[in-house]
């Protein structure tokens, strides 16, 4: 037990075989020192830190030694955003610093895409239908799967064409 922000503590727990270091405790300071001392003094190669207080976001860069900064009130905010924003889509997995998600979406009744063969969906370019689970089995899908309402869809999408995929599963209005 110790300051982690110690280099005799780090060595103690092991960071010359760490690959990669988090720090995430609740205070930006002990963050930004731990991720600047893993990055300088041990040659880490990946570092990612949690800030806190936002106000504190513009230090976490790499030439402070910090690859990934974790604003959390930034993090909390686009969530907040995305729910409201997606209604009934579940965002799964976030890829690539998230810049694609995997998302879900069952099918109400009055889905738009009920009825409609997949091959005529016009999907934008960068979302691609992965599955669709139908009672409780996993469909690999192929240009002639038709949707029926209670599927639930899983996709491979970019930011841009999220709220496009949602509104063509939506219900009709």
């Amino acid at each position: 037990m110790g300051d982690g922000s110690a280099p005799n503590i780090l060595e103690a727990a092991g960071i010359q075989s760490a690959q990669v270091l988090a720090a995430v405790t609740g205070d930006d300071e002990t963050n930004l020192v731990v991720a600047t001392l893993a990055r300088f003094e041990f040659n880490i190669a990946r570092t990612i830190a949690r800030v806190n207080n936002p106000m504190n976001a513009w230090l976490f860069t790499p030439d402070m030694g910090v690859d990934v900064g974790l604003n959390q009130t930034d993090i909390l905010s686009s969530l907040i955003l995305e729910e409201m924003s997606l209604g009934d889509m579940m965002t799964l997995l976030k890829l690539r610093r998230g810049l694609y998600s995997l998302v879900e979406e069952k099918l109400p009744p009055r889905s738009k895409a009920v009825g409609v063969i997949l091959r005529d969906l016009q999907l934008p370019s960068t979302c691609v239908i992965a599955a669709v689970i139908r009672n409780g089995q996993v469909i690999t899908p192929r240009g002639n799967l038709v949707f029926e309402a209670g599927d639930e869809v899983f996709a491979m999408v970019d930011n841009q064409s999220k709220d496009k995929l949602h509104e063509m599963l939506a219900p009709a209005v």
